[in-house]
């Protein structure tokens, strides 16, 4: 009898361990939660790399962009969040249709550019490129002139746009002050529609603070990820979204 009461009590342990950080997850996803909000149909497309494909947290559901997701779900119900992230992409792989890079650089990808973005109708886009311009050396001007060509589309078709600045990586000097100066411009330009993704994170030299280093000196941590999702939450998307419509 004593045995079978153990068996239940470690099964109950564990099971609320396992949930434990599923728990956490939700009540810190709670707390930017109001009154649910139904509307008509509107869309939000992601565009960047890694870090919105969710690379980083151990477990995917940890990541911003699903979080993200499954709070509008239960917020804005009628809002939907896709997804074109891609590992591995810069500023160059999201520039629009028929754009032609300089020699030596990327051109845009088919599916996973701002011209995709803008096939979905969306009413805003969330465009988050961290660091891999940087690691192939692309200026500082290069990634301005890319990131106002995608504004630019954006706001040619009448869809709000928010630009996250760089984040920190175990780069060389030369490229952290790149993306220093790129993350200054950024905040400078694009003002209330940016999103600082650069100094939560950042050591003083510019590199990963070790406590949110998923590990590579180049992806994020879900403790990271958890504070990514606030700044995107605070920026307020489908409240410009609607109060654009009125």
């Amino acid at each position: 009898m004593w045995f079978g009461w153990r068996v239940i009590a470690t099964t109950l342990l564990v099971a609320l361990g396992v949930g434990c950080a599923k728990s956490e997850r939700r009540s810190d996803d709670e707390l930017a939660l109001g009154p649910v909000v139904r509307t008509a149909p509107q869309r939000i497309v992601v565009l960047g790399s890694s870090t919105s494909a969710g690379t980083g947290p151990r477990d995917p559901d940890d990541a911003y962009v699903p979080r993200y997701r499954a709070l509008l779900a239960r917020r804005f119900p009628s809002f939907t969040l896709i997804n074109l992230a891609v590992g591995g992409q810069t500023t160059y792989e999201i520039q629009p249709t028929g754009f032609v890079p300089p020699p030596n650089r990327p051109r845009p990808v088919s599916g996973k550019h701002v011209s995709a973005a803008l096939a979905q109708s969306p009413a805003a886009i969330i465009v988050n490129l961290p660091s891999n311009d940087a690691a192939a050396h692309v200026s500082v001007a290069e990634q301005l002139d890319n990131f106002a060509r995608v504004a630019k589309a954006a706001a040619d078709a009448g869809v709000l746009l928010w630009i996250t600045t760089p984040q920190p990586r175990n780069f060389s000097p030369a490229q952290v002050a790149i993306q220093r100066e790129v993350r200054s411009a950024i905040l400078n330009r694009y003002s209330s529609y940016s999103l600082d993704f650069w100094s939560p994170f950042a050591a003083a030299d510019g590199t990963i603070d070790p406590k949110y280093d998923a590990g590579d000196g180049v992806h994020l941590n879900a403790a990271a990820h958890s504070i990514l999702l606030k700044i995107v939450v605070s920026a307020k998307v489908p409240e410009a979204v609607l109060a654009a419509a009125k």
